[in-house]
């Protein structure tokens, strides 16, 4: 699969990116990414990008970009699910290519504030070539003080794992800061 692939199926999913959703753009100190999840219920665009500033043995800096649809779950006030899947088109020590399944947790907190975890993987059956599994974690807070922006920190690692242990890469492993808008 190439990129070209995964920009047709982000166009093909276009109808999805009319539900509203939140797009962060945050850097870490060795990580830079940008992720857009959608919010409320039904199915909705997710995209994501993160970019290491580290090189990895080939000598190039390892990309992750991904595009996939997320269906929010009717759940009780104050908590949102969303769970799904997306494709994953990796420059890791080689290129490669994933279909992850996750999900995203989300608590509403007072003064508009809100907790999240998100996590996806993609294990050796899912996964191209000789990558053995794909994780994808995060955990953070956004802080919103005008209803469509926000301030986000938070944790974030994404893992490649391959069939050689010597090629395995963490494209982003530590704590980020970033903004976000809500549309």
């Amino acid at each position: 699969m190439t990129r070209y692939t995964l920009l047709a199926a982000a166009l093909l999913a276009m109808p999805f990116a009319a539900q509203a959703g939140d797009t962060t753009l945050a850097a870490g100190s060795d990580y830079r990414f940008v992720t857009r999840m959608p919010t409320g219920l039904g199915p909705g665009l997710a995209l994501d990008y993160v970019k290491s500033d580290n090189k990895d043995k080939l000598g190039d800096k390892p990309s992750f970009g991904a595009a996939g649809i997320m269906i929010g779950l009717p759940v009780p006030t104050l908590l949102r699910v969303d769970v799904g899947g997306k494709l994953v088109y990796l420059e890791a020590n080689g290129p490669a290519t994933a279909a992850m399944a996750g999900g995203r947790l989300t608590v509403d907190l007072p003064m508009n504030a809100e907790a999240f975890v998100h996590g996806f993987y993609a294990g050796a059956g899912a996964s191209s070539g000789t990558v053995k599994e794909v994780i994808d974690t995060m955990a953070g807070v956004r802080w919103s003080p005008l209803k469509m922006v926000g301030i986000e920190a938070g944790y974030r690692t994404v893992e490649v794992k391959r069939e050689d242990g010597r090629r395995n890469i963490k494209l982003a492993d530590g704590a980020y800061a970033g903004v976000s808008v809500a549309f």
